[in-house]
């Protein structure tokens, strides 16, 4: 009988193999038939579904496609709906924020993407596609106007977008509706200072190095292979959730690497491969070994990693309005820091910092919320004295925020409490809290002397500055792919499910770095490589990064200096040749395009 039972475990253990075997090979068809599910699969939706597979047993059958775009379709459409409409309780007791920009769709078209925050929870509400043949500014101010209604105007707060102030619709709305904020996004602001920063010469010629040299190690196979023997697998490509944040990640990447890079190009592998004696190889062995070359690496580098980390806590929804000035200032000092304090080497940096800093981050809602949390309040309360601004600001928000002239003068009589740290603020437990305590719970819990005031701070530093809860290349992309036959109502729909799904997902992984891509679309590391921006990348239906690696042109992401061409490779998947290299005449009009320095030699 042991041995009936232990030959059936045998074959019970080798049909189950069998049917793994057979499961995965599925898997792995399906798999390579869809490019886009190389980056489907690592989501954790996918493991869910793989599991519901599996405890259902054979003879579940897949869904029709009327299905999946009709009754399915709708039930999560309606499961996100009630859980918006639970949210809608804390839009009303708490405040919340509206957040508006402009993104691209289909045929270059562009599209007004909306959302609503509240309580670091961001639930998208819609991407509406711009009219070409009517007055732009009133479509946007009728659609952001009517998101307000949607909302209720009470419950808003700020409206935080991309769309600059001084433009008309800015102008109307505020008009409108007094008593709500048109705040700029500070995200958007990062993203000017990256570009301001990315222009110096030093940096602009960096980036474009580097690129060249990924560019050369990732369109030759044979290399490729050869640098990850030397980096022990190490991946020197990677995707951020905007064009400079994949520019540092991939400076950083290299840095990290430059000992093993440099060992590679010393090598004896290097010296007999195809490209020691070449004249493409000679250069990037120079560049590799030049110790000018890392320098500049670490340059760009140390220019822009504190302010990615902003970003990254923005991301994270660790960032509120109440942290924004405060971590722009301590920003500039780690960058000072960095640079061992030489002013010739920080300042052009802070240059930079304080022109988009005054230009987008200095209004009242900024300053008040800087004003209102202690954490910077009480360490920095000499030089917060000295400038009118900030208490003006105060001022600024009550009116806005309160019609009625008691609360507003109740409001103005309790700074003295706070700044003085009177009554309750003047506790032990008040004090000992003010660098530890969140400002909210801090309020919440020291704020009882000055009921008016606590009340404004707690919805001041409750609102967001800022969003990157969703990455703008999900929506570019359900655009853009979007089919001919599809009707409208169930593209909306499919839409407003596929990104708060995302936008779900994204905010689970608490051990991801918020800063690298979610859902990377499929061209986003070739663009890096070869210096396209996200616009001007080509529509590609295959894996362009495979693409890349696998093609061995000598001529990838190199330009011919003698007539200034820019060499660049498109990827098209239904034609049967592996890539087409187009050579594309480089003009100062054509570079100035691009929001990311080329990928072009000096």
């Amino acid at each position: 009988m042991k041995e009936r039972e232990n030959a059936q475990t045998t074959y019970g253990a080798k049909q189950m193999e069998k049917e793994e075997e057979k499961g995965y090979g599925m898997y792995s068809f399906m798999v390579l038939r869809s490019w886009d599910s190389f980056y489907t699969v690592c989501l954790e939706s996918f493991d869910f579904m793989l599991e519901a597979i599996g405890q259902y047993g054979p003879g579940l059958r897949a869904p029709s496609p009327d299905e999946l775009d009709g009754p399915l379709l709708q039930k999560q459409v309606l499961a996100i709906n009630n859980s918006i409409e639970v949210l809608k309780k804390s839009w009303a007791l708490e405040g919340c924020s509206i957040l508006v920009n402009i993104g691209y769709g289909d045929n270059e078209s562009l599209v007004l993407n909306m959302e609503v925050h509240c309580s670091q929870v961001v639930s998208f509400l819609r991407s509406v596609r711009l009219p070409s043949d009517r007055d732009f500014e009133s479509s946007i101010f009728e659609l952001v106007d009517s998101c307000i209604e949607e909302v209720g105007e009470n419950n808003v707060v700020q409206v935080v977008t991309d769309i600059r102030s001084e433009m008309r619709s800015a102008k109307i709305l505020t008009e409108k509706r007094p008593n709500i904020f048109w705040t700029p996004c500070a995200a958007d602001c990062i993203g000017m200072i990256f570009g301001d920063i990315g222009c110096t010469p030093l940096i602009r010629k960096t980036i474009a190095k580097a690129r060249l040299l990924a560019a050369f190690i990732y369109g030759r196979t044979h290399l490729l292979d050869m640098v990850r023997q030397f980096t022990s697998q190490w991946d020197l490509v990677h995707v951020g959730i905007t064009e400079y944040i994949t520019c540092l990640l991939n400076l950083k990447s290299l840095y990290d690497k430059r000992i093993e890079l440099k060992a590679l190009f010393i090598s004896k592998e290097w010296e007999d491969s195809k490209w020691a004696n070449g004249a493409v190889g000679k250069k990037f062995y120079k560049l590799v070994v030049s110790n000018e070359f890392w320098h500049g690496v670490l340059y760009t580098i140390n220019s822009f990693e504190p302010l990615v980390d902003v970003l990254r806590k923005m991301a994270g929804g660790i960032l509120s309005m109440g942290y924004i000035y405060g971590e722009i200032a301590n920003t500039k000092t780690e960058i000072a820091l960095r640079f061992e304090n030489k002013e010739e080497q920080y300042l052009p940096i802070w240059k930079e910092i304080d022109f988009r800093l005054h230009d987008s981050l200095m209004t009242p809602l900024h300053l008040a919320s800087y004003y209102l949390n202690p954490f910077f309040y009480y360490q920095n309360k000499d030089e917060i004295k000295k400038v009118e601004v900030f208490r003006d600001a105060i001022v600024e928000c009550a009116r806005k925020m309160y019609q009625d002239q008691p609360t507003q003068e109740k409001i103005v009589h309790q700074l003295d409490l706070y700044r003085t740290a009177s009554q309750s603020f003047g506790t032990a437990h008040a004090i000992s809290n003010q660098m530890t305590a969140d400002p909210v719970s801090w309020w919440e819990l020291h704020g009882c002397a000055t009921k008016e005031l606590s009340t404004m701070a707690i919805r001041l530093l409750r609102l967001t500055c800022g969003s990157l809860a969703y990455e703008e290349s999900w929506i570019e992309k359900l655009h853009k792919h979007k089919p001919r036959w599809i009707k409208h109502k169930q593209f909306e729909d499919s839409m407003f499910v596929t990104v708060n799904r995302r936008i779900q997902g994204k905010a689970q992984m608490k051990d991801r770095d918020p800063v690298l891509a979610y859902i990377p679309v499929e061209v986003e590391p070739f663009e890096w490589l070869v210096g396209m921006s996200r616009s001007d990348a080509p529509q590609a239906g295959n894996h362009a990064l495979r693409m890349a690696r696998a093609n061995s042109s000598e001529d990838i992401g190199l330009s011919n200096k003698r007539n200034n061409y820019w060499t660049t490779m498109r990827v098209y998947p239904r034609m049967k040749c592996m890539s087409i290299v187009i050579i594309t005449k480089v003009t100062p009009a054509t570079r100035g395009h691009h929001p990311v320095p080329h990928a072009q030699s000096e």
